[in-house]
């Protein structure tokens, strides 16, 4: 990007990526002015009195747009993300999330770190959110349905907050899956820095983080909000699995409904405030999800060649054989013979029942183990272990 004397022509990438550095202009003032003068290009070539005129923009923002120089330094920004890895995408871009364009108020720029073609694969996307204050019980079944997506092949979308966020993307890395990390921040500032390295996993890993704004954006109370409508707007559907009443996770899936997509939620137990949340989603009509099975169902009727391309991505993955540990082959070959109760399985292994009911879950995870009535497990895939 060139230094760009008063008046001279800004091309159109140019003028997202300076629109979105400007203080006071959002993707809903863009819309405006880009609805009464043609272009985000012409938003720079317009005199300051036409600018006055656009519905919404008044003599204060008009000035800022007419004398951007003195607000932003785009060059400058440019160096900056280059220098650490991070390159800026615009909607005109390839890259950019396909059904994020879709919504009514998508970012001006992204700021993206990672593998690119992570979000493209966003299309078939499931987002996992919940409180950053969370149980055992959440966290493992954010974990749980991480992992069946990444079994069915869907990338797992989330906020790279403490918890049930953290839960998700972790989960999602060690099933050897792709998952994106939205952040409420600038890159120079990554909140909570405790993940940082699992944002370097993230990226390492073919995933991406991405974000809306410029790099030295503090994480502040309202950049959340809009962190989490890039959340909803990316993903086909949003899972919420642990959340208070006053949780942002509801904001992710009020924005998911407005947008037209699914919603789903994790039922908990009735005396703990981490699942009111939920129980609220589910009154309002949120569905029910016990196991990502439940997802791939509610999706299994639309007509996407995308997503079905996902699905025999996932049908390839189950005719794979599967490696497992020592324990966890052994639970598998007790299995060979039916349904076996828990307590049972444990005295004949003569292990931990610590231990045994963790590799339970693990095979669970990996979708060759279902938990049946009764405190009763049963193998629930003919695939080929080693």
């Amino acid at each position: 990007m060139a230094n760009h004397p008063q008046g001279n022509v800004v091309e159109r990438r140019e003028a997202y990526i300076i629109l979105n550095l400007l203080p006071g202009i959002g993707p809903g003032k863009v819309q405006q002015l880009v609805a009464y003068l043609g272009s985000a290009e012409a938003i720079f070539a317009a005199a300051e009195g036409t600018l006055q005129r656009v519905p919404g923009i008044g003599a204060r923002l008009a000035a800022v747009l007419s004398r951007w120089q003195e607000h932003c330094t785009p060059e400058q920004e440019l160096r900056l993300a280059q220098s650490a890895g991070v390159y800026l995408l615009t909607q005109d871009d390839d890259s950019y999330p396909p059904l994020l364009r879709q919504i009514h108020d998508p970012p001006l720029c992204l700021y993206a770190r990672g593998d690119f073609a992570a979000l493209g694969k966003s299309r078939n996307s499931i987002a996992i959110v919940g409180s950053r204050h969370t149980t055992a019980y959440g966290r493992q079944m954010a974990a749980f349905l991480a992992s069946g997506a990444v079994y069915h092949g869907w990338p797992v979308v989330s906020g790279l907050a403490r918890g049930i966020d953290t839960a998700a993307h972790t989960a999602a890395l060690q099933a050897g899956g792709c998952t994106i990390a939205v952040i409420g921040s600038g890159f120079c500032h990554l909140y909570p820095q405790e993940n940082i390295p699992l944002a370097e996993q993230i990226c390492d890993a073919g995933g991406a983080v991405i974000s809306e704004f410029p790099m030295h954006y503090l994480p502040e109370k309202r950049s959340f909000p809009m962190r989490n409508r890039i959340i909803a707007g990316m993903s086909r559907g949003t899972i919420v699995v642990e959340a208070g009443l006053q949780s942002g996770s509801l904001i992710t899936a009020a924005q998911a409904m407005e947008q037209n997509r699914s919603v789903f939620a994790v039922p908990g137990r009735v005396d703990t405030p981490f699942a009111k949340g939920c129980h609220a989603l589910l009154r309002d009509g949120a569905r029910l999800i016990e196991s990502f099975q439940d997802v791939v169902e509610e999706f299994s009727l639309l007509p996407d060649l995308q997503f079905k391309a996902a699905q025999t991505s996932a049908r390839e993955r189950e005719a794979q054989p599967v490696t497992l540990q020592p324990l966890e082959k052994k639970i598998w070959d007790c299995l060979s013979e039916g349904e076996t109760a828990i307590d049972d399985l444990i005295a004949r292994l003569e292990e931990p029942p610590s231990s045994v009911l963790g590799c339970l879950l693990v095979l669970e995870m990996k979708q060759l183990v279902r938990q049946l009535p009764g405190k009763f497990v049963a193998r629930a895939s003919n695939r080929v272990v080693t």
